[in-house]
């Protein structure tokens, strides 16, 4: 323990909520060596800011990373105080008078703050502080590290089809992790390669504060939701939601499977969950989360269309307006599904981002280029299929476009 520290040790909490000098006899050896069990054998910050708060005879307040709030203490005003200063000054150089701050930078943990409000001078107490910053370092240290370890090993269940349900469980429980006996799991069409780690790694920790169990992992560039029970899509919902609201143009919804599986079975229904993503949005664009059955139809047609007869009904029945797309550079095609798609003009026209008059003048040349599309159910149905196909044969071959 630094030299000359005996004095701003002994500081405690009076029955008045506020901090003064201690009896001469109180143990204050025990109060640093509290500090030092919490930092080195606790994982809980909350723990370690009330030891930090007792050995510093002030509010404290602990922040490790960007916009994660770690813990402060006392649970009062001033400790909320306490915790608003640390993440304040975690990202800026401005201290407020009669506090004292120590910011943290590791390479190896999130760059952090500690604060503490304290009538000494900044001389005086850097000894103190500097031995609970180092403990608070380490403590972010191992925190990181088992959240690496944690998100390897979920990141592993959802994609890894041999990684097998006891062994899961036996590394989950070495981690301080339990894992349930079935998860209803849900994948976020979002690629998350193009958004920046710190905001995917927010999205991460805020969705598992928004329900009790919740898990997340990724798979390749996705983000995996895994919900222990009850009804899962509230939850969805909610961090499809947070992600629209840092992502707004990635259009980002979530395939949910149809109901809970089982450890075992999880890698094989998130991948197939996966592959959905690739088929596109559903019509309606404005819903955050959709089952996989509603992509029963395109899961069909995936199944048939590498098939010439597959592509000659599609050549039958779309084969002029898909030349005369190639011809003009047009996207008739697209406005013909659209109008199938949608029973209303107006959001079919949303769906292109088309004004309306816009959307339904080329609809009617659609029509006219296709031969005056028939307007008998089958009709309908068979061009309304052929649009369909002609998608699926377009991903099979790895382009935008289907073509015949």
């Amino acid at each position: 323990m630094p030299a000359g520290t005996t004095a701003t040790r002994g500081r405690v909490r009076n029955a008045s909520g506020r901090f003064s000098r201690a009896d001469p006899g109180q143990d204050w050896p025990g109060c640093w060596g509290d500090l030092v069990h919490a930092a080195v054998e606790s994982e809980d910050p909350r723990r370690f800011a009330a030891a930090a708060a007792r050995a510093l005879g002030g509010p404290v307040g602990l922040v490790g990373g960007v916009d994660e709030i770690v813990g402060y203490a006392p649970d009062d005003a001033d400790g909320r105080r306490a915790l608003a200063v640390a993440a304040a000054v975690s990202t800026s150089a401005t201290v407020p008078a009669g506090w004292q701050v120590v910011r943290i930078r590791d390479s190896a943990a999130p760059p952090g703050a500690l604060a503490v409000k304290t009538d000494r001078t900044a001389e005086a107490e850097a000894p103190l502080l500097d031995l609970v910053a180092t403990l608070f370092a380490e403590q972010l240290k191992r925190a990181g590290l088992l959240r690496a370890q944690t998100s390897a090993l979920l990141d592993r269940l959802v994609s890894d089809p041999e990684f097998a349900a006891r062994r899961a469980r036996h590394d989950a429980g070495a981690l301080g992790l339990t894992l349930a006996d079935a998860y209803w799991p849900a994948v976020l069409r979002w690629d998350i390669a193009g958004t920046p780690a710190p905001v995917v790694d927010r999205i991460h920790r805020e969705a598992t504060r928004l329900v009790n169990g919740g898990l997340t992992a990724t798979f390749v560039t996705r983000m995996v939701l895994l919900h222990p029970e009850g009804d899962p899509f509230p939850w969805f919902e909610r961090v499809v939601g947070r992600v629209r609201g840092v992502a707004p143009a990635s259009g980002a919804h979530a395939i949910a499977a149809e109901q809970a599986v089982a450890l075992a079975e999880l890698s094989s229904e998130v991948i197939k969950l996966d592959g959905l993503c690739g088929l596109g949005p559903r019509p309606e664009t404005d819903r955050l989360v959709v089952s996989e059955r509603q992509y029963a139809l395109d899961r069909l047609l995936r199944r048939v269309c590498g098939t010439a007869e597959a592509q000659r009904f599609v050549e039958d029945r779309l084969g002029p307006l898909i030349a005369w797309d190639r011809q003009h550079h047009s996207d008739l095609l697209r406005v013909l599904e659209a109008a199938l798609d949608f029973p209303r003009h107006d959001q079919a026209a949303r769906r292109c981002y088309m004004h309306r008059n816009t959307f339904r003048h080329r609809l009617r040349l659609a029509r006219h280029v296709l031969g005056d599309a028939p307007d008998d159910p089958d009709g309908r149905l068979a061009i309304h299929v052929a649009l369909k196909l002609r998608g699926a044969l377009g991903r099979r071959a790895g382009t935008p476009e289907g073509g015949a």
